[in-house]
C-alpha cells in the first residue's frame, strides 16, 4: 500500500480539540487488533527507499546550480545529517523483535500495521503540514487512552513513529521538488513556484523543524504523564514507587509489561492486582505491626514485582511460567549447586585430559597420579575462569533499586564520608587533609559530612615526641577546611583521632583493632555511646546522633561526583534496607553493606615499572549503567572491599561480638559475610594500585 493510499484511510479533524477528541474517540473504537501473525519487515524496504531518495536528492541540490537557490534545497543542505540522523536512530531504536511485539490492527486500511504507527499518522495528519506541536500529541494520546490503553511497548514507539510518518512527509515533498514536474505545464523550482511548490517547500521546512521538536522533547517525561500503567503504580501504599529514580520505575513497569504478555491480562490489570496486593498488605500491617520493618517491605508494590511476593502476583493473576522460565528459576534457587557443581565437573575433565593425554604416551601409575596432582590447579583456574565467563554473559545483570535523590539527601539520610588512616607524618597529614576536600568538593551537599578517623603509628610508648605536632596540624587543617566551606568553624569536616591503647599480643602501644576498631568506636559514638578512645572529636557533634549511613573509604580512594548520593538512595530504599530474622542477627533480606565497583585510577598505573606491568592497560569508565558480576548476578550478594557505605544500627547489630580481639587484620570479607553485602556495579570508586612489589605484597598478605 502507498503512502497515498493510507493517507485516505485517515481521518480528517477539526482546528478545536473537542472536536479532535470526538475523532479520535471514534479512531479508537474503530481499531481492532489483528489476531495472529502479521506481516513483518514493513518498515525497513520503505526506509531504505527514503534514504536512497533523500541521498539522491542531495546529490542534485548539491550539483544542480538551479536547485541550490530553492530554500527547500537549503533547509535539505543545512540538515541533512540531522535527518540521515533520523533515519538512523528509527532504524536503530525498532529492531524487529521489537516491532513483532507491538499491536498489529486488523480490518482496517491500516491492517498489518502497528496501531501506534496509525496513532502517528493521524496526528501528523492533524497538523495539516505545520510544526508539530507536543501539546497537540499528548492530548491526542491521552484521548485515545480513554477508550483503549495503549501498552508500555507502543508509547515508548511514539516518538520514532511520529519521526517515520514525519520523514514519509519529508521524503514526498523533497521527490516533487527535485523530480520532474509533477503535473504538465507546471514550473520547478528555479522558475515562478506554483502554489505546489511553495507547499511543499514549507512542508519541508516544517518538517525538519518538527523532527527537531522531537528530539529536543524528554520522552521519559512524556512517557509517565500518558502511562497508564505509570499512574496506577504511583498509588503504592508505601509512598516509595513515585520517590525512586527514573531506571527503577522503568524496572517494575517491564516486569508488568512482562507478566502481562504472558497471561490474558492487560497490563493495568497487571499493576491494579500489584498494587491491591500491597495495599492488603498495608492495612495488615496498620492493625498488627505498624513499625515493623519487614512489614513495611511487603506494603510497597515492589516487593511483589521484584522481590519474593512476585508469586503472590502471579497466582493472582493466573501467570505460568513457560519452561525456559522455570529452568531459570531453579537455578537461581540452586545457585550454590549449580555454580560450584560446574566448576568441579570442567575440573574433572581438564584433569582427565591431563591424565588421559600422560595414559596415551605410556606414563607409568606415579606419573599419571603426579600429572593429575600437578594439573589440578591449572585446572580449577580454567573452570573457575569458564564458569564465571558463562555466567556473565548468560545472567542478566542484578541492578538494585534506588531512590531519587536528584534533589539533595533528605534529612533522615544524614551521612558520614570517613577515611581511616595511620597518622605517619606532615605530608601524609597535608595529603589526607586534601583527599577529604576533594570528596567535599565533588559531593558537597547538605546533611552530607566528611570526617578522617586517624590512629597513631604503633609505637613502644603510649605517646611519642612527635604526636602533638601532627595532631595539631589535622586540627589545623579540619578547622580551616570548615571555615573555608562552612557557615562557622562548626562546618561538614570532622575529627576523630584514637590515643593508642597497650596490645599485649603484639607488645607494642597502638590503636586498638586498628582499621576495624575504628569503624566499631564510630559505631558507638554515633549511636550515643561515650565508651570510645577518641581523645579529640572535632566537628559539630550535636549532629552525630542523626548520623544514619556511613561510607567508609581508603586513604587512597577516590569519590567521583555524586557518588555519595547515588549510594545512600540505593541504601535507603525500603527493599535494600537489612531484615533480620525473630533472633535479631542473621539477615534474611536487604543489605547492610553495599559494595560499589571499584577500578583502578588510571594515573596510578604510570607511576613505576611495577604498574606499569601489573595493573594493565586501565581507562576511565565513563559509562555508569550496572556491569555484569557472578556472584551478585547469581546469588544476590557481592563481596566487601572495603570501600562502601552502611547502614550504622544494622552493621552494629550484625556484627557486635562476632569477633575476639587481635584474631582479625583483614576484615572487609568477615563483615561482609555477616553484614550481608550488595554489589552496586552502577556506581564506580577509583583508587591507586600499589606503586612497588612490597606494598602489593604487604595487601595480598592482609
Amino acid at each position: 500500500m502507498s503512502a497515498n493510499q493510507r493517507q485516505k484511510g485517515g481521518i480528517t479533524f477539526n482546528t478545536a480539540f473537542g472536536g479532535i477528541e470526538d475523532s479520535v474517540t471514534s479512531l479508537a473504537k474503530s481499531h481492532t487488533i489483528l489476531q495472529g501473525p502479521a506481516r513483518s519487515g514493513l518498515f525497513l524496504d520503505e526506509l531504505r527507499q527514503h534514504e536512497a531518495l533523500l541521498h539522491d536528492a542531495y546529490q542534485r541540490c548539491t550539483y544542480d546550480a538551479e536547485l541550490s537557490v530553492c530554500a527547500a534545497s537549503e533547509w535539505l543542505l543545512d540538515n541533512f545529517f540531522f535527518v540521515l540522523q533520523a533515519l538512523r536512530q528509527v532504524r536503530e531504536d525498532m529492531p524487529e523483535s521489537y516491532y513483532r511485539q507491538l499491536p498489529k490492527l486488523d480490518g482496517s486500511a491500516w491492517a498489518g500495521y502497528p496501531r501506534i504507527y496509525a496513532l502517528a499518522q493521524e496526528i501528523i495528519g492533524q497538523t495539516n503540514g505545520s510544526i508539530l506541536d507536543m501539546d497537540l500529541v499528548a492530548r491526542f494520546v491521552e484521548a485515545y487512552q480513554r477508550v483503549v490503553p495503549l501498552t508500555i511497548r507502543e508509547l515508548w514507539a511514539l516518538p520514532n513513529m511520529l519521526r517515520l510518518g514525519i520523514l514519509e512527509n519529508l521524503t514526498r515533498a523533497v521527490a516533487r521538488i527535485t523530480g520532474p514536474p509533477a503535473h504538465p505545464g507546471e514550473e520547478s523550482c528555479t522558475g515562478v513556484p506554483s502554489v505546489h511548490h511553495l507547499a511543499d517547500e514549507t512542508l519541508v521546512k516544517n518538517s525538519i523543524l518538527s523532527l527537531r521538536a522531537i528530539e529536543s522533547q524528554e520522552w521519559k517525561y512524556f512517557f509517565e504523564t500518558v502511562s497508564r500503567v505509570e499512574q496506577v503504580l504511583r498509588g503504592d501504599p508505601a509512598n516509595v514507587y513515585a520517590r525512586m529514580d527514573f531506571d527503577t520505575r522503568d524496572s517494575y513497569r517491564h516486569v508488568v509489561e512482562e507478566l502481562a504478555r504472558a497471561t490474558d491480562q492487560s497490563e493495568e490489570e497487571v499493576a491494579w492486582a500489584a498494587i491491591r496486593l500491597a495495599k492488603t498488605q498495608s492495612r495488615r500491617a496498620e492493625k498488627e505491626q505498624p513499625n515493623d520493618q519487614a512489614q513495611r517491605r511487603t506494603t510497597h508494590v515492589g516487593f511483589y514485582l521484584l522481590d519474593t511476593g512476585r508469586a503472590q502476583l502471579e497466582a493472582r493473576i493466573g501467570y505460568r511460567p513457560a519452561w525456559h522460565v522455570r529452568l531459570r528459576r531453579w537455578f537461581s534457587s540452586h545457585s550454590i549447586i549449580v555454580y560450584l557443581g560446574s566448576i568441579a565437573l570442567l575440573t574433572l575433565v581438564v584433569v582427565l585430559g591431563f591424565s588421559g593425554y600422560s595414559l596415551a604416551v605410556g606414563g607409568s601409575l606415579l606419573q599419571l597420579i603426579g600429572v593429575s596432582l600437578l594439573g589440578l590447579v591449572p585446572a580449577v583456574t580454567v573452570a573457575v575462569n569458564l564458569v564465571n565467563w558463562i555466567i556473565t554473559t548468560t545472567v542478566p545483570p542484578r541492578a538494585l533499586p534506588r531512590l531519587d535523590f536528584k534533589q539533595g539527601i533528605p534529612a533522615d539520610c544524614h551521612t558520614m564520608v570517613i577515611v581511616p588512616a595511620l597518622v605517619t607524618g606532615a605530608g601524609e597529614v597535608e595529603r589526607l587533609l586534601q583527599q577529604l576536600e576533594l570528596h567535599f568538593l565533588g559531593n558537597g551537599e547538605p546533611n552530607l559530612y566528611f570526617a578522617l578517623l586517624t590512629d597513631f603509628t604503633d609505637a613502644p610508648r603510649q605517646h611519642m615526641p612527635y604526636d602533638d605536632a601532627l595532631l595539631a596540624q589535622a586540627k589545623a587543617g579540619i578547622q580551616a577546611l570548615n571555615e573555608k566551606y562552612g557557615k562557622s568553624a562548626d562546618g561538614p569536616f570532622y575529627l576523630f583521632h584514637r590515643t593508642r591503647s597497650w596490645n599485649p599480643s603484639e607488645g607494642y602501644w597502638m590503636g586498638w583493632e586498628r582499621k576495624r576498631g575504628k569503624l566499631v568506636e564510630l559505631n558507638r559514638l554515633l549511636r550515643g555511646s561515650g565508651e570510645t578512645s577518641f581523645s579529640v572529636q572535632m566537628g559539630n557533634l550535636e549532629v552525630l546522633p542523626d548520623i544514619k549511613y556511613v561510607i567508609t573509604l581508603d586513604a587512597d580512594t577516590t569519590l567521583p561526583p555524586e557518588s555519595a548520593r547515588r549510594l545512600i538512595a540505593t541504601l535507603a530504599h525500603v527493599l535494600n534496607r537489612a531484615e533480620f530474622d525473630p533472633g535479631g542477627r542473621g539477615i534474611v533480606a536487604g543489605y547492610t553493606v553495599l559494595q560499589p565497583r571499584l577500578q583502578v585510577w588510571p594515573t596510578s598505573t604510570r607511576r613505576s615499572l611495577f604498574t606499569r606491568i601489573f595493573a594493565g592497560d586501565y581507562n576511565l569508565d565513563l559509562y555508569t549503567g550496572a556491569v555484569s558480576n557472578v556472584y551478585q548476578d547469581l546469588f544476590g550478594e557481592g563481596i566487601y572491599a572495603g570501600k562502601g557505605i552502611y547502614d550504622v544500627a544494622a552493621f552494629q547489630q550484625s556484627l557486635t561480638d562476632r569477633v575476639s580481639d587481635n584474631t582479625l587484620l583483614s576484615h572487609d570479607l568477615f563483615e561482609g559475610l555477616y553484614a550481608r553485602t550488595g554489589l552496586v556495579t552502577d556506581v564506580t570508586l577509583f583508587e591507586d594500585y600499589p606503586p612497588h612489589y612490597l606494598a602489593y605484597a604487604r595487601r595480598l598478605h592482609r
